[in-house]
């Protein structure tokens, strides 16, 4: 094993996963937005009107409830705040984890450290990373193949940016 070619996967796989949970949430946060927003509009709109007719009221806590019972019975439609959180709290990770290999990959670059070191290092690294996976997996549920290739470009740039142009 090559072990700046491990450097170099690490530092791509793990800054697509930071842009793969950016996206996710992102889009997750706006689901739950509108979710939220559709609840208080009808709310809002279901009492006013039914000042003037029972009917809207009746509409309005019909729409309501079709809206709440999706989020109860499709919660991957509509995932929840604290499922959210978790996801930026493995994003802040990520991001941290990908500032320590890039830290790696530079100290060896310049040779500061012997490949022996940096694969000392890389391993303890990676053990923090091991349990990640699970949270990751849990909490991003899909992601559908025009997300997976955005994630792809976007990280293909950052990479020929960062480690390739000179200035």
């Amino acid at each position: 094993m090559i072990a700046i070619n491990r450097i170099w996967e690490e530092l791509k796989q793990t800054k697509s996963n930071i842009i793969c949970i950016q996206r996710y949430t992102d889009k997750r946060r706006s689901w739950l937005r509108w979710h939220n927003g559709l609840i208080i509009f009808f709310s809002a709109g279901g009492a006013l009107t039914s000042l003037i007719n029972h009917w809207f009221a009746v509409g309005a806590v019909t729409i309501i409830t079709i809206i709440s019972l999706i989020k109860s019975v499709l919660p991957t439609f509509v995932q929840s705040e604290q499922e959210i959180i978790e996801l930026d709290h493995l994003m802040d990770f990520y991001s941290k984890y990908l500032n320590s290999l890039e830290q790696l990959w530079y100290n060896f670059f310049h040779e500061y450290i012997t490949e022996e070191e940096m694969m000392k290092q890389l391993f303890l690294l990676k053990e923090q990373e091991c349990d990640k996976y699970s949270i990751l997996n849990k909490g991003i549920r899909a992601i559908s193949q025009k997300d997976q290739e955005e994630i792809d470009r976007q990280c293909t740039e950052y990479t020929n940016r960062v480690y390739f142009q000179k200035q």
